[in-house]
């Protein structure tokens, strides 16, 4: 398998990868108690690759919704604008852009996942609102190809609370089943 690091990331490449690690890493602990508005809410599934990625991920997305709208409002439908809230939360849009940017890597793929890049989960399907993907991290540690420890937003069932956590993969566990793929962040 060709590894990232076989493909000479440039310094500021390096560097990039290194911030979005540290950013994620404090967002570690962020939570939102009670009731859950994806649009409202200060946090969201998405959030934790947004906000370590941002300011340059929302002005990218922003710039390639000019440039292919209609690619865009087939994935969320006509509203599916910079101009929504939602447009920003959404793994969707995400994704799109980064494919289109060509930065998406889907996982089995020749090269390899490193930290400080963006991954993506799809558990099964939940019904109703099953958005593919349905949450987004950041790969904070690789061994031999396999991701193995990400932060994530995620709901505790008990609880309701959607928090920001560090999370381990074990291969075959449930979120390594849901990996479906990783990214550089532009």
């Amino acid at each position: 398998m060709v590894q990232a690091s076989d493909m000479a990331p440039s310094p500021a490449r390096l560097a990039r990868r290194g911030h979005i690690v540290e950013a994620a890493r404090a967002l570690v602990g962020a939570r939102v108690d009670g009731e859950f508005d994806a649009v409202r809410s200060p946090l969201c599934a998405i959030d934790v690759v947004m906000v370590a990625g941002s300011p340059w991920l929302q002005d990218g997305l922003e710039r390639d919704f000019t440039k292919d709208e209609a690619g865009y409002r087939k994935i969320g439908g006509g509203a599916n604008t910079p101009g929504q809230a939602y447009f920003f939360r959404s793994s969707g849009n995400l994704i799109h852009y980064l494919k289109r940017a060509g930065f998406y890597v889907p996982r089995g793929s020749r090269l390899e996942p490193v930290p400080g890049m963006a991954c993506f989960f799809d558990w099964e399907d939940r019904g109703r609102f099953n958005f593919t993907p349905d949450r987004a991290g950041v790969v904070l540690d690789v061994r031999e190809g396999h991701i193995e420890r990400v932060v994530l937003a995620r709901r505790d069932a008990e609880s309701r609370v959607l928090s920001v956590s560090l999370v381990e993969l074990a291969r075959g566990d449930d979120y390594d089943r849901a990996l479906i793929g990783y990214s550089d962040l532009p």
